[in-house]
């Protein structure tokens, strides 16, 4: 993602498990909150992103910074997410994800104005996601024949 809006001329500041050149680690993202216009979450559902972003987190940003969801509905508090929204405390939101999923028709995100919603496809090139998913299980196959790592593997410590 990142390569993608620096080409627009964007600044990104990522986060990553570790601080590196250019990027914050896990307890240093929530100080620089309110310099950011957007925070795109795309994280894992794990216990250690589970609500990361709530209320405090919420006040903490731009009343005019745009919150953008691709990650899971967990990662974001959502009743925390509509106060903010109603105030007006954050500009937007724009989820690809919600909890639960599909939102039932009657859910409070579907009348405010400044929360868009789209179907959980945004982040799917779907003529190519089976293609890609075929060509990998056909790769992982050969290598677990012929005794070599398989990729990419599932950490049961990280929920990845």
């Amino acid at each position: 993602m990142k390569p993608r809006l620096e080409a627009f001329g964007v600044d990104v500041v990522p986060v990553r498990r570790s601080a590196a050149d250019g990027a914050l680690g896990p307890d240093e993202w929530r100080d620089q909150l309110g310099e950011f216009d957007w925070v795109i979450l795309a994280v894992p559902a794990t216990d250690e992103t589970d609500g990361m972003i709530g209320a405090d987190e919420l006040a903490a940003m731009k009343d005019s910074a745009i919150l953008v969801n691709v990650a899971r509905g967990t990662v974001v508090d959502q009743n925390a997410l509509i106060a903010a929204l109603k105030a007006k405390s954050i500009g937007s939101a724009l989820l690809d994800v919600t909890t639960p999923e599909p939102l039932p028709a009657d859910h409070p995100l579907w009348s405010l104005d400044n929360a868009h919603v789209t179907m959980h496809l945004s982040g799917r090139a779907q003529a190519s996601m089976f293609r890609r998913s075929a060509e990998r299980f056909v790769k992982n196959l050969q290598s677990y024949v012929d005794g070599e790592p398989l990729h990419p593997v599932f950490d049961p410590v990280r929920g990845y």
